[in-house]
């Protein structure tokens, strides 16, 4: 009885040290930050000659940077598409392929804190709050008929997301989108609380019950990392008009991909946006 006792103990300290490595990791689980390289910028500014420098700075000081593709439509400045990226992600990769996939639009994508050369620390506060700040810098540039589409791509569809739920966007694209974070976790960790250790939990339902523009989900069928019952869950408590189309076989990485990836993307774009509407 001692010997079990004693591994009873073992197996419970054991228990205890994961969920603390678990607590004291998940920032860099949640946000591992991607630098950038002159090298990297300097070829999307090669390829595309009129990309901007596109710098923001927050309330509490920090400045993040970005950047911006401006494009023109009939005289006056094109509906722009605001990217939020993955946790993976920094910005300069969607200025390496969106401009040949989205020729009409304006396109503009910031760098989260303490990812490419943005300053700051991350955290999800700050992340929504900097979101919100990014969309409202966008909207004064571009001036009073501003039209802009938000996209978000995973842990970036909970910005989007945000950002549609407190500001009058055009239209809303989410890129493997999940419920919430902490869902997501707990079904990697089934023998964790997770929902008790997330500090940055990510629950997008009470900003998608704020949502009324419309929206196009895009789900990759294989996707391990999120499945695809997330974003069925998301879907389900969405309340504006939405289309939820899988990319059958593509999995969390590999959906942009998919043929139908940047074809859906432009139908949706140009349905929004026909005859220069709407504002």
């Amino acid at each position: 009885m001692k010997l079990v006792g004693m591994i009873c103990v073992a197996l419970g300290l054991a228990y205890c040290a994961y969920l603390a490595m678990l607590y004291i990791g998940q920032d860099r689980m949640v946000f591992p930050r991607r630098p950038v390289t002159a090298e990297r910028v300097a070829e999307i500014h090669k390829y595309y000659k009129e990309l901007e420098s596109f710098d923001v700075k927050t309330a509490d000081g920090v400045t993040l940077r970005g950047y911006f593709l401006p494009r023109v439509q009939g005289g006056r400045p094109a509906p722009a598409v605001l990217y939020f990226a993955g946790n993976a992600e920094e910005q300069s990769g969607f200025f390496l392929w969106s401009p040949s996939e989205l020729p009409t639009y304006s396109l503009v994508g910031v760098d989260y804190r303490g990812y490419g050369a943005s300053e700051g620390e991350p955290s999800e506060t700050a992340l929504k709050a900097d979101a919100l700040a990014v969309y409202d810098a966008l909207a004064a540039k571009i001036g009073p008929d501003a039209r802009i589409a938000v996209m978000g791509r995973s842990l970036g569809t909970a910005l989007a997301a945000h950002v549609a739920a407190h500001r009058n966007v055009a239209g809303v694209i989410l890129v493997t989108p999940y419920d919430s974070l902490a869902a997501v976790g707990q079904d990697s960790h089934p023998l964790v609380p997770v929902r008790l250790l997330m500090k940055h939990p990510f629950d997008v339902a009470p900003d998608a019950a704020r949502v009324t523009a419309p929206t196009l989900m895009l789900v990759a069928g294989a996707d391990q990392l999120v499945p695809p019952r997330h974003a069925a869950r998301l879907a389900a408590v969405w309340p504006g008009p939405k289309d939820v189309q899988t990319v059958v076989g593509a999995s969390h990485g590999s959906i942009s991909d998919s043929p139908m990836y940047w074809t859906l993307i432009r139908d949706f774009l140009n349905a929004r946006f026909a005859a220069g509407g709407p504002r």
